[in-house]
């Protein structure tokens, strides 16, 4: 999958030096090892790797065909999920998402791997995806239960439209993390180039 130019941006280089900054302040500030955030697949690399990672929903809420056809990555902690068979038999979902700011860093501290969040972040979004069934007699209830409230997504996507001022995402790769699996108790931050406020 070739990268989306517009990727290679002026957005796309301030994300990248916005990482090097997040890199560096961690260990000015705490004992813990960060590390930069890996994708767990090749998809999920191709699309963090074309996708701008600081286009916030704030941004998309204020003039949304600025972004119709823009790849975002966003961190969401799923609020909702309601799953339902297509014409096909597939099962779709709509999951509903509070996003959180993310460093694109994991804690490593005490030997386990965090994903790091802030406690803050700008506001709702959604989107709809179709699940792969592992158990052919897995069904729209497992599939709840699979995407449940208090779990954390990374959500690639493009802005379709903003209802209810949620941010409605079209579906490019999303991936699930347990709760156990990230904080957002560790640093206090907001967008790419802001303050940055060690919380423990």
């Amino acid at each position: 999958m070739l990268p989306d130019l517009f990727a290679f941006g002026p957005a796309r280089v301030r994300a990248c030096r916005a990482w090097l900054t997040l890199a560096v302040l961690p260990l000015l500030c705490s004992c813990a090892s960060p590390a930069l955030y890996r994708p767990g697949d090749a998809p999920e690399r191709a699309e963090n790797q074309r996708d701008i990672l600081d286009i916030y929903p704030g941004d998309v809420r204020k003039n949304p065909a600025n972004y119709a056809n823009v790849g975002v990555g966003w961190a969401g902690i799923i609020l909702h999920t309601e799953a339902h068979y297509d014409l096909d038999g597939r099962i779709q979902a709509v999951t509903t998402f509070e996003h959180h700011f993310f460093s694109w860093q994991v804690d490593r501290q005490s030997g386990q791997k965090k994903l790091i969040l802030s406690p803050r972040g700008e506001g709702i979004f959604r989107t709809e995806w179709t699940l792969r069934r592992n158990n052919p007699e897995a069904g729209v209830d497992a599939a709840e239960a699979y995407a449940s409230p208090g779990k954390l997504a990374i959500v690639y996507g493009v802005p379709q439209k903003v209802e209810d001022g949620a941010v409605v995402l079209r579906y490019r790769y999303l991936r699930l993390f347990q709760p156990w699996e990230f904080t957002i108790h560790e640093f206090d931050f907001g967008r790419f180039g802001e303050p940055y406020h060690y919380l423990e």
